[in-house]
Formats: structure tokens, sequence, C-alpha cells
């Protein structure tokens, strides 16, 4: 049985709309994924992303951030009662033939399409920013005060924070993650952090992670045709399987986001 992916365009956002806020009060998990068009600032000394301090890593983050435009959100939630949806949201911005006004990085835009996005419908049926902003905090997503979960979550993190709040960036590191935890609350954790402390095989792409630690259960199987919300299942799944696995050990890394803190 595939688990379905709900793909959000203007046309049916009203009512999945309505789902969402029937299920949003009794979430216990929520995994977020962003997808978004590469990036095309790197630290203006050359040297590469690990060797970075964090603070040079979001400087790095917020330059791109402020750039570059998201092209969906994925949000995959597992209620109290142990129920799975997610939800892929196609956002209204990018335009793709709009090369002068809509910076991308070129690799990371054939992978896209190659991978499901449908670029052509975004500037005509896509959704503005602020409706699933509102969305997001009226359903009771945000009060609801899950867990929060990502993979490689730096980026992730910080265009749901600049999206939700409707503002850039600030200046510092420390600024940043206070908004998060403002946001989200204290309990966001970083599936890759958390995965590799479990078991340091345990490495890779998101898809890697998840059949090492045999999160999807058997006979389930997740479409791979929705970039942002197949990643959000796949985290929430992955973050599951480890919560069990690390019990309260995980607690130490609330907060500690791959790209970011850690590399």
């Amino acid at each position: 049985m595939e688990v379905t992916v709900r793909s959000v365009w203007a046309q049916n956002f009203k009512a999945e709309s309505e789902l969402l806020h029937q299920i949003a009060p009794r979430a216990k998990h929520v995994a977020l994924n962003v997808q978004y068009p590469g990036c095309v600032f790197g630290h203006g000394n050359g040297r590469s992303h690990r060797d970075l301090t964090a603070e040079e890593r979001y400087e790095v983050i917020r330059a791109n951030v402020a750039l570059l435009r998201p092209l969906q959100v994925g949000i995959a939630v597992c209620t109290n009662d142990g129920r799975r949806f997610a939800w892929e949201f196609n956002l209204r911005g990018f335009d793709v033939a709009s090369h002068k006004h809509d910076a991308r990085d070129p690799n990371s835009i054939a992978y896209l399409a190659g991978h499901g996005v449908d670029f052509s419908r975004l500037p005509r049926h896509g959704i503005d920013g602020f409706r699933l902003r509102w969305l997001l905090r009226d359903s009771g997503l945000i009060r609801a005060r899950p867990s929060w979960a990502t993979f490689t979550g730096a980026y992730h993190v910080a265009y749901f924070v600049t999206m939700m709040y409707g503002v850039k960036l600030p200046h510092s590191l420390n600024a940043f993650m206070e908004m998060a935890r403002e946001l989200i609350g204290r309990q966001l954790y970083d599936v890759k952090q958390l995965a590799r402390e479990h078991d340091r095989s345990c490495v890779g792409a998101l898809s890697n992670v998840v059949g090492k630690l045999a999160a999807v259960p058997p006979g389930e199987r997740i479409s791979k045709s929705n970039p942002a919300g197949t990643g959000s299942m796949m985290a929430l799944l992955a973050f599951e399987t480890l919560e069990k696995k690390l019990g309260a050990d995980m607690e130490k890394y609330r907060h500690e986001l791959c790209g970011l803190q850690v590399v």
C-alpha cells in the first residue's frame, strides 16, 4: 500500500485546509521538508562548508534564503492515535522562465524537475505564501507543540522561519535559533544527527537512512513523485524509529541542525 502524499495547489487548498484543521490539534510529531532552487552563494574565502564555523555557515544560509524563493513545503504529521498524513504545498512566486528575476542553481532545477516538481504550474496555480502561513498558524499545528523533525535541516528550518514570520532572517545565528524556538518550540530534531548517533554507518541520503533503519512499515511504500511531501514523510518515519531506539538520549540533540551547528 502506498502512503498518500496530498499535493496541494490553489484549487484544492480550501479542501486540504479543512482536513489539516481537523488533524493539526492532535499532532504528536511533525516533519518538515522545504524544496528550493539550490544555492548560489558560498563563503567568500573559498573554504568548504565543513570547514566553516557555525556563524559562517549561517551567513551563507541567510544570503541564499534572502535571494532564493522556496518552491514547496512538505508537512508530515503523526497524530496522538498513530495516524499519519502528509501534504506537499506548491508555492507561487518562482518562475522558471524568469532567469533575470528568480535566481537558481540550474543543476538543482534539473534535478527537481526530474523528481516531480511541476515548474510550469507554480506561477499560475501555486499557493501564496501568506495563505500557507495563515493556515499553519490558524489550524492549531503550531499551538499543539508537537515534536518537529527534519533531515539536514538548516535550510529547511531557515526557509520555514522566514516564511512563517514574513521577514528576512536576522543577522546573528543566536537570534535565528531563538526565532526557531519561539515558532516551533524546544522539540526540534535533525534526523541525520540522530541517525548518526544511533549507528555510525547510518549515513548518506534520507532514503538510505530510512532503509538502514527499516523505518517504513511492512507492506507500505512511499511515493517518490512528491519531493517535499515524500521527504517530510520519510523524515517522520525515521524520526519515530529513532525516538524508540534512542529514548531520552535524543534530548541532548535538540535544535542541533545539520548544515549549521553540525555537518
